[in-house]
């Protein structure tokens, strides 16, 4: 079967000709409304329709290691945020003994333990709505509209791009030594995840040799042409992330009135 790559999905994507800035702002405005709410309202909202806008794009195909990497995520949010709940005080609301240990979670610390964990999951899918539907020569094009320097610009691509390439070696590496019955029994899956780590290490560096070569070959100066040019920012996108944080702001509010 045939691996897909973000760059081919996000040039798939119903939502590539969107202008590129017009998505980066409406993505900050969703972003910057989830961090600072103070009720789990607000967190849900944006997850519904950071999944709604994914499955728009893409049908939710994605590159196998990245749902791989989507999975340990929650995992790890998950285990954070139960870890929250138990260390935050407040009134007792589930007590847990496990013989040689009681677990109480109180009130406080569940409302918080929450509003992280359905924060981080908004994140995540509003982050893949915009990755998975900006190819990169459009996320450069909406950089040189926002007047960020040269250097800079050319610095984000690079690292933004080969963070994926380096994801989809990793999951070639991985079907390789799963082949190989190299994750058989916690002995050989310690020994193998360690030979992976160094031979990812290994193969950046030279998969950085040889692109730079590549770059040099064909008289890269820093640029990333667009030879079709993304729609440009209209007024309805530039005030749609503003309206869009007006509505999410005052629902936080209102909902925090109410339970008061």
């Amino acid at each position: 079967m045939t691996q897909i790559t973000v760059d081919e999905i996000a040039y798939e994507s119903r939502l590539r000709h969107w202008p590129p800035l017009g998505k980066l702002f409406f993505t900050l405005s969703l972003l910057i409304s989830s961090l600072i709410a103070s009720t789990i309202v607000v967190p849900i909202i944006i997850l519904i329709v950071g999944l709604v806008l994914m499955f728009y794009s893409t049908g939710f195909r994605l590159p196998r290691v990245l749902i791989f990497g989507i999975i340990e995520a929650l995992v790890v949010i998950t285990i954070t945020c139960i870890v929250i709940m138990l260390i935050t005080g407040g009134e007792t609301v589930l007590s847990l003994d496990l013989g040689f240990v009681q677990l109480e979670m109180g009130r406080e610390g569940l409302a918080l333990g929450s509003l992280v964990f359905f924060r981080a999951l908004a994140g995540i899918t509003v982050m893949l709505f915009f990755a998975t539907s900006t190819p990169i020569p459009h996320i450069a094009y909406a950089m040189r509209q926002l007047r960020v320097p040269k250097e800079l610009i050319e610095l984000t691509i690079l690292v933004y791009r080969y963070s994926f390439l380096m994801l989809e070696e990793l999951g070639r590496m991985y079907d390789a030594a799963k082949c190989r019955l190299g994750f058989r029994g916690l002995r050989n899956r310690v020994r193998t995840s360690g030979r992976l780590a160094v031979g990812l290490f290994i193969r950046s560096m030279g998969t950085a040799e040889r692109t730079h070569a590549a770059l040099q070959c064909r008289n890269f100066k820093g640029d990333f042409p667009v030879y079709r040019k993304p729609s440009r920012l209209t007024p309805v996108w530039g005030l749609l992330p503003i309206l869009t944080f007006e509505v999410l702001f005052c629902t936080n509010i209102l909902v925090s009135n109410l339970t008061i």
